[in-house]
């Protein structure tokens, strides 16, 4: 099949999950209310419209975290910090440390108002917070942006499942364990936070780093697998997947702003890169922290035709494949102090230019 052919079943494929992700968003908002006090329960049921929510209640953490957790999930959770069990932060924690609940808006509760009590809320990934007692346009107008916003996640809800579907498939094609692709994830948000980006700007890092390789796909499995160089006509062909996976990705609104990421992480610093040339300041910053933590992720792990590298070594490779014009210095030198505080280099230069290094 030419990779066309399959692009263009992806393509669809992807756009079909997206259809049904829009479709749920037009049912009734499904909002938890979880507090100890029925009173308190009472009177936020009454201040929210039942004709726009459907509202389910806890009275304790334990009853929260479980309904959070069964199918159909809430749209959104207003939880009371200090709610009986479990409490309303250890709540929250647990469902953004989740992969599968994580995008539940939660809105905390508390009897303060201080910085404190924010920050703590903050802290525990809370995506709002209220002071009791609650007011009732405060309530709604919170309400109302909270699920606004669910609804305009719902269909990167489900891109985050088919990106996930989609770069595990790349990855076992191309020789790797089924955790590289959430690694490559993690370590490109880790930097990026080193770096001070925004969490808007992580979750746009996170996907571009899940699904910078998507376009290898549609790669035919002769050339990935293949241990010796590549032919002139099978690099040329190699080279397509950034474009490709653009045009994937591209037909659809959600993954838009992680297209630069995807058609870009392969650009070299000194211009010789592919598919476009760019050089320096030219390659978007989160492009290249993709193009560097998918390397350091390659080296730092067993692949099917050699072990592991050592960290240090890792660091060696990448500060020589900066010397070599590959990535940026002082992009570099910032990966490896936050990452890798207190590794020195190896001693011995391995090779950046083995196939290793530049043809993942």
């Amino acid at each position: 099949m030419s990779i066309e052919k399959t692009q263009e079943q992806l393509a669809n494929g992807i756009a079909a999950t997206f259809t049904q992700a829009a479709a749920d968003t037009a049912q009734k908002m499904r909002i938890l209310i979880a507090d100890s006090n029925a009173t308190i329960r009472k009177l936020l049921r009454h201040g929210l419209a039942d004709d726009l929510y459907e509202l389910i209640e806890a009275s304790d953490g334990h009853e929260a975290l479980k309904l959070a957790m069964q199918r159909p999930e809430p749209h959104a959770i207003l939880i009371d910090a200090g709610i009986s069990g479990v409490n309303g932060l250890e709540v929250c924690r647990r469902l953004k440390s989740d992969m599968q609940y994580r995008t539940i808006p939660v809105i905390i509760m508390t009897t303060s108002g201080a910085n404190e009590d924010i920050n703590d809320a903050v802290e525990a990934g809370a995506d709002e917070f209220l002071s009791k007692p609650v007011n009732r346009g405060e309530l709604n107008v919170r309400i109302r942006s909270i699920t606004r916003m669910h609804k305009g996640n719902a269909e990167m809800i489900g891109a985050e499942s088919v990106a996930l579907s989609l770069a595990r498939a790349v990855a076992s094609k191309d020789g790797y364990s089924s955790g590289h692709v959430e690694q490559v994830a993690n370590l490109a948000v880790d930097f990026g936070k080193a770096l001070g980006m925004d969490s808007a700007e992580l979750k746009m890092l996170r996907y571009g780093a899940i699904l910078h390789n998507v376009g290898k796909i549609a790669i035919p499995d002769s050339i990935l697998e293949k241990t010796g160089p590549l032919t002139p006509r099978e690099r040329a062909l190699f080279h397509q997947h950034p474009r490709v996976g653009c045009d994937i990705c591209g037909p659809l609104q959600p993954l838009r702003p992680v297209l630069p990421i995807i058609r870009h992480h392969k650009e070299h610093f000194d211009g010789t890169g592919y598919p476009d040339g760019l050089r320096g300041n030219e390659i978007p910053l989160k492009a290249q922290i993709v193009g560097i933590v998918d390397v350091y992720s390659a080296l730092t792990n067993d692949r099917p035709f050699r072990r592991a590298k050592s960290q240090a070594e890792a660091i060696e490779i990448l500060r020589e494949r900066a010397r070599n014009g590959v990535h940026d210095p002082e992009l570099i030198e910032s990966f490896c102090e936050a990452m890798c505080p207190g590794v020195v280099g190896a001693e011995d230069v391995v090779d950046a230019g083995s196939p290793l290094e530049t043809a993942s």
